[in-house]
C-alpha cells in the first residue's frame, strides 16, 4: 500500500510539473486571451484533468502540415502555368489571393447537384469513365453500400492501370475497418490518412485538427466538391432522416486549383508531390470561380473567416447562409449583426434537428442576440440540413465544406468554392430560397420558453464551442 501511495505521489508531481510546462506553452500559442487564461488556470490547478485535454485539444500539432505544404509563391507559379490564376477581381478576391495564393479564374462550367442519389450516380459514372487518374478525398467514408460501391470502382480502375489516390480523415472515418483499406491497397490504390502512416498515439494527439474536405478530381479535367460524405444517409431522399446536401461538378481552369488542393493534402500526409497529374484546362463555360482552402495553419488569416467577414462588410442587399451548425466566433457574429443592422437581408438557415446535441444546444444561445440585430434565423424541417452555402447580393455565392462554427473557422481543413457571377449566384439563390420555403422562422420563444435546465446546458455547451 505504501508503494502505491508513493507511486501516486510521483505521478501527481509529474502531472503538476507537466501542467506548469504546458501552461508556458499555452501562453506562447495563438489562443484568444480568454482561452489562454482558461488553459493556464486549468493546467496549473487541475493538471490531472487538463493535461490530457490539452494534449488532445489545445497543443498545436500541425507541424507536419505546415512544414510540407506548398508555399504561396509556388501555388501562384503553378496556377499561372496552368492558366488558373488571374489577377484583380473583387476586393474579396484580392484579399483571398494574398492570403491563400489562389486567385479567381474564368471560363468554368458549373453543375449544382442537390440530391444525394443524383450526386452519387453522377460521380460514379464519371469515375467509371476515368482514363488516367482519380483523386478522392472525404472526411467520412463508410463501409456500407455506398462505400462498397466506391471501393469496387476505385479498385477496378487501379487494376486497369490508372493512378488512384485516396485521402481519408482518421476521426471522421474512425469506423472504417482496416480490411477496407487493405483491399484498396492490394488493388493498387494509393491510400493515406490525413496524417500519413503513423502510430496510433500520434493520430490521437492530432484529433483536434481534422481534414473536413470532400473532393474528387478525375483525369485533371473534372472535379466534384461540396458537403456530401460517402454514406447511405445521403440516399434517403423523402424520409425524415434524409440529409439535405449540395455538391458541384466543375470543368475548366478551376479544376487545376482543385487538383492542387488535393496535391497539397497528399504532400502533407506523404511528402510526395503529385502535381504532375495536372494538365492545363481550356475554357469550358462562363463562370468565374476561386477556390478557398482554409485550415488551422492560417491563424487569423483563415480564408473562410476572411470570406465571411468581407461578405458581411460588403453586402448591400442580402446575405443568405445555410449551415448545419451555427456557433460562430465573436468576430463573425458581430459582422453578421452589423450587416443586418445596416439594413441587409441577413438570413441563416439551420436544421430543425441537429445530429450533434452539444452543437444544437449551443446554437440556441445565439438566437436572442441575432434576432435582436435583425437577422432572420430559419429551421429546415424536412430532414437534416447539412449543406454549407452562401449567397451575397446578386453576384457572389459559395458552396463548400465549411460550417458556421468555431471548428470550421479555426481548426478544420476546409474547402470552399467562391463564384463571382450573376448566373451562378441566381442558381444558388433559387436553391436556397426553395430550402427556406421548407423552414420555419425561429423566434425569441425558441430560447425563452425552453426549460431552465436546457438553457443552462446550452450555455455550458457554448463554452465548449471550439471542441464541438
Amino acid at each position: 500500500m505504501e508503494h502505491v501511495t508513493q507511486l501516486l505521489g510521483i505521478l501527481l508531481s509529474a502531472l503538476h510539473i507537466a501542467g506548469a510546462g504546458f501552461a508556458l506553452h499555452a501562453l506562447c500559442r495563438p489562443h484568444s486571451p480568454q482561452g489562454t487564461i482558461a488553459w493556464m488556470l486549468g493546467l496549473l490547478l487541475l493538471p490531472v484533468i487538463t493535461v490530457p485535454l490539452y494534449l488532445l485539444l489545445g497543443a498545436a500539432r500541425i507541424h507536419r502540415h505546415t512544414t510540407s505544404r506548398h508555399s504561396r509563391d509556388s501555388i501562384q507559379a503553378f496556377l499561372k502555368a496552368q492558366g488558373a490564376w488571374e489577377p484583380g477581381g473583387t476586393r474579396l478576391n484580392r484579399t483571398l489571393s494574398r492570403s491563400t495564393g489562389y486567385a479567381p479564374c474564368s471560363g468554368n462550367s458549373i453543375r449544382i447537384l442537390q440530391d444525394g442519389n443524383d450526386t452519387y450516380r453522377d460521380l460514379l459514372c464519371a469515375l467509371r469513365e476515368a482514363r488516367h487518374s482519380i483523386l478522392v478525398e472525404f472526411f467520412i467514408i463508410r463501409n456500407d453500400r455506398v462505400g462498397s460501391t466506391l471501393r469496387n470502382v476505385l479498385e477496378e480502375k487501379a487494376r486497369a492501370g490508372l493512378q488512384v489516390y485516396v485521402i481519408y480523415d482518421e476521426v471522421g472515418s474512425h469506423k472504417l475497418p482496416a480490411g477496407y483499406l487493405r483491399s484498396l491497397r492490394r488493388a493498387g490504390v494509393q491510400v493515406s490518412s490525413v496524417n500519413g502512416r503513423r502510430f496510433w498515439l500520434s493520430s490521437i494527439l492530432r484529433i483536434n485538427y481534422r481534414n473536413h474536405r470532400k473532393l474528387v478530381v478525375i483525369d485533371g479535367e473534372l472535379a466534384y466538391l461540396g458537403s456530401l460524405n460517402i454514406g447511405l444517409e445521403y440516399t434517403q431522399a423523402g424520409s425524415k432522416t434524409c440529409w439535405r446536401d449540395t455538391f458541384v461538378s466543375l470543368r475548366g481552369p478551376i479544376v487545376s486549383q482543385c487538383l492542387l488542393s488535393f496535391a497539397d493534402d497528399w504532400k502533407r500526409a506523404t511528402r510526395q508531390n503529385i502535381t504532375h497529374l495536372a494538365t492545363a484546362q481550356p475554357a469550358s463555360g462562363g463562370h468565374n470561380c476561386q477556390l478557398i482552402p482554409s485550415g488551422p495553419e492560417d491563424g487569423p488569416m483563415n480564408g473562410w473567416q476572411l470570406t465571411l467577414m468581407e461578405l458581411a462588410s460588403a453586402a448591400r442587399e442580402r446575405l443568405w447562409l445555410a449551415s448545419p451548425y451555427f456557433v460562430p466566433t465573436a468576430a463573425v457574429q458581430a459582422a453578421l449583426c452589423a450587416a443586418a443592422m445596416r439594413g441587409v437581408d441577413v438570413r441563416i438557415l439551420v436544421p430543425e434537428r441537429s445530429d450533434n446535441l452539444a452543437a444544437g444546444l449551443a446554437m440556441l444561445t445565439f438566437i436572442p442576440p441575432m434576432l435582436a440585430a435583425g437577422v432572420r434565423m430559419l429551421a429546415y424541417e424536412p430532414g437534416f440540413l447539412h449543406e454549407k452555402v452562401c449567397v451575397a447580393d446578386s453576384g457572389t455565392c459559395s458552396i463548400g465544406t465549411a460550417n458556421l462554427d468555431e471548428r470550421s473557422l479555426h481548426l478544420n481543413f476546409e474547402l470552399t468554392l467562391l463564384m463571382n457571377d450573376t448566373a451562378s449566384t441566381e442558381k444558388v439563390a433559387d436553391m436556397l430560397r426553395a430550402d427556406m420555403n421548407q423552414a420555419r422562422r425561429l423566434t425569441p420563444a425558441d430560447w425563452y420558453k425552453a426549460p431552465g435546465f436546457i438553457r443552462l446546458l446550452a450555455h455550458c455547451c457554448k463554452l465548449l464551442a471550439p471542441a464541438l
